[in-house]
């Protein structure tokens, strides 16, 4: 299917499921109608004219203009309308016929349904205090919209400000963060700005939290200006989004918070400085250096471009929170790749770059002991070029005195490896480690040199579990899967340097504990 993208405004909201869109090349048009609208001087129809399927000029009470419209049923003297370029339907009463070139023109508007969105987010957008500030914002905005079928209600992807739009369902509805907010924090931000920071706590690939340099500064005024402060005027208007000065009931202390959910049990808001939701009690109006101060702790999500597939993300999260537990309350750097809420940054421990670490990487299978016990390699680029280069190689010169721990070339089986001389067991024969081929022993009696360019190409093999109950997943139909040549994803779940990582393997986008399930 040929993907189709359109940049659109929305011109109707009713919900996730069912709103309208204007394609921005269709704007001209749209008010080449709409002026020949407003001059049309033919008198009313008659309402015993109009049935059913009609396409007339209907008159819009509430601003008194005329719109193109379908008639879609009789209602007691009236009849309710569809306004075929915007998308809402009306109860009217006065229309008039349309002429032929504006009755020619297709409609404007286009059904459109959002891909995959939250029940969370659906239910809570029928609540008024949500639809209002969502439909507010949604339709103020130029999207960007890729339609995934061919006929209406258009199933489509949504972005804005480069980010699929559900960024910013969660920045309201899990953190208060309107549009107004989010263009307000935006403009405090540097793009492509490297910074050392503090991390603070990862929740998920898409959630951790860092305190930058200037955190502490900002977080001994903000908290001497809640300690100190004067008079406070009590917050009179409660909505969804707006951020105010609240007491927390745990602790009795104040805090900046938004107000996130107003229910029968109580408030809850969420605490802008330390990224958690409570219940709050009094309320008070937020000003001064309170309103416009950042944040001194910053949520960030990690900037993974290679990566598509939302099913990858779940593993990649557990990933990333497990290798940053060992670096809390460290020092790293990272560089902002899109500013706003939350930053997309990269990630720099150590000088490596973590979205590097943590993304699936190339493996082959060498050995399967069960399916809690197999050895990998990655099968990096350096390695197929070792390969691919060794298959042309006739001769190398014999070294006399081979030391251990070194890499040299061994000839075996007609077919030149690279090997590390592990001991010398005799004379004749020395154990060497398969460096290429997942550490395999095997025994050689001659060595040889490499040249540089190949025995310096770096190597990783190592031991892992898919962390399966081999009760129920098959170690013979691993096996069956694997062979020297069968490329692997691997992700490492956890970390464990003594027992053996725990890893998902997937073959052709397929997790592989799906194919080896038991009978």
């Amino acid at each position: 299917m040929e993907v189709k993208r359109w940049e659109a405004y929305v011109s109707y909201f009713q919900s996730f499921e069912n709103f309208y869109v204007h394609k921005k090349n269709d704007l001209i048009s749209l008010q080449e109608i709409s002026s020949s609208l407003q001059l049309l001087k033919d008198k009313c129809l008659k309402l015993d004219c109009i049935k059913p399927g009609d396409i007339v000029a209907a008159k819009y009470e509430n601003d008194g203009l005329w719109y193109r419209a379908k008639i879609l049923n009789s209602v007691k003297g009236a009849f309710t309308a569809q306004f075929i370029d915007y998308g809402n339907s009306e109860l009217l009463s006065n229309f008039k016929k349309l002429p032929k070139k504006l009755a020619s023109y297709h409609a404007l508007a286009y059904q459109c349904t959002l891909d995959n969105v939250d029940e969370e987010y659906k239910i809570k957008v029928n609540n008024e205090a949500y639809y209002d500030i969502v439909f507010e914002f949604i339709t103020s905005i130029e999207v960007v919209l890729t339609v995934l079928n061919y006929e209406e209600p258009y199933l489509v992807k949504m972005k804005w400000d480069e980010r699929n739009i559900k960024v910013f369902l969660n920045n309201f509805f899990s953190y208060g963060i309107t549009h107004q907010t989010y263009e307000t924090l935006k403009k405090i931000d540097q793009i492509d700005k490297m910074m050392q920071v503090t991390l603070i706590y990862t929740e998920s690939i898409n959630e951790f939290y860092i305190e930058t340099e200037d955190s502490e500064q900002i977080k001994n005024k903000i908290e001497y200006e809640l300690e100190n402060g004067k008079v406070w005027e009590a917050v009179i208007e409660y909505k969804i989004g707006k951020m105010v000065i609240a007491k927390r009931a745990t602790d009795n202390r104040w805090y900046r918070v938004r107000i996130l959910e107003i229910n029968e049990i109580g408030i809850t808001c969420y605490f802008i400085d330390y990224g958690i939701k409570e219940i709050c009690t009094e309320f008070y109006e937020v000003f001064g250096y309170l309103k416009s101060a950042p944040p001194f702790i910053k949520r960030c999500s990690l900037h993974m471009p290679n990566v598509k597939k939302k099913k990858l993300f779940t593993y990649l999260s557990q990933s990333f929170v497990d290798e940053m537990a060992q670096y809390i309350n460290q020092k790293m750097f990272i560089r902002i790749m899109k500013p706003g809420e939350p930053w997309v940054v990269e990630l720099f421990v150590d000088g490596l770059n973590v979205a590097k670490v943590i993304e699936p990487k190339p493996v082959v299978i060498f050995q399967v002991n069960h399916v809690n016990a197999i050895t990998i390699q990655v099968n990096s680029p350096g390695r197929l070029v070792v390969i691919d280069k060794l298959s042309k190689i006739e001769n190398l010169p014999f070294v006399q005195k081979p030391q251990v721990d070194k890499i040299y070339g061994a000839f075996i089986n007609n077919q030149w490896f690279r090997v590390k001389l592990m001991k010398s067991l005799s004379k004749k024969l020395m154990d060497v480690i398969l460096v290429d081929y997942g550490g395999c022993i095997v025994q050689v009696e001659k060595l040889f040199a490499l040249p540089k360019h190949i025995e310096n190409v770096k190597f990783f093999f190592t031991h892992c579990s898919l962390g399966l109950d081999e009760r129920y997943f098959s170690t013979q139909k691993l096996r069956q899967l694997c062979s020297k040549k069968t490329e692997f994803q691997m992700m490492v779940l956890q970390n464990n340097f003594i027992d053996g990582h725990c890893i998902l393997i997937m073959s052709d986008g397929k997790d592989v504990k799906q194919l080896i399930k038991k009978d």
